[in-house]
């Protein structure tokens, strides 16, 4: 991704101290892919345990694209709705020097950034979207995410399941457990995926 010190839009500068509109875009769009590619993790997952389908990539090529867009249109919304509070704040703001409308003044430029950071994003998701390998590249990486999740979380189940050899009736009690590890709930694995609970 560019990083460039001149910002995509090609517009005014930040104040001094304040980042590039480039590293603010680069940055919108490491939140965007993060969310797309942990939308195709959970999708490969519910394909797996719940639906029991094969791996496609073009299927989850197809999901990542729409999610993509997705994403794209919700900063095409964002942009809309920062423009015409933007032009509200403008129609309202009037001449004087008071410390009001200085404020009101600054609202309508932070506004105005907003918005072309929105638009940014959206245009880059769409560029994105459009490029073959980078869809394949992020695939891959949901695929892995998925594996590891799934792995852990069967691991997790695993590690319950485990019995010391010499507790009374051993045998009886290994075998109760192995059909508990045998019914493991993969449509439970499944619903976990599609609502994580908090990271650390």
């Amino acid at each position: 991704m560019n990083t460039g010190s001149n910002g995509p839009g090609g517009g005014t500068a930040p104040a001094s101290g304040a980042p590039s509109t480039a590293r603010i875009v680069d940055e919108g769009m490491l939140i965007a892919l993060s969310a797309v590619r942990m939308a195709v993790k959970n999708g490969i997952i519910v394909g797996a345990l719940r639906d029991h389908s094969d791996y496609d990539p073009e299927r989850y090529a197809a999901l990542a694209r729409h999610e993509l867009e997705h994403v794209a249109q919700e900063n095409d919304e964002d942009s809309t709705r920062v423009e015409r509070l933007g032009s509200y704040l403008a129609r309202t703001t009037g001449a004087g020097k008071s410390r009001e409308l200085e404020n009101k003044r600054r609202d309508v430029v932070r506004l105005g950034r907003r918005r072309t950071l929105h638009d940014h994003v959206a245009e880059r998701l769409r560029e994105f979207a459009a490029d073959e390998s980078r869809v394949t590249d992020l695939v891959a990486k949901a695929r892995a995410d998925a594996l590891q999740e799934i792995n852990d979380a069967l691991s997790t189940r695993l590690l319950a399941q485990r019995i010391d050899p010499r507790q009374p009736g051993y045998q009886a009690v290994r075998a109760e457990r192995m059909r508990a590890v045998a019914a493991i709930d993969l449509a439970k694995l499944a619903k976990t995926a599609r609502h994580p609970g908090p990271t650390g």
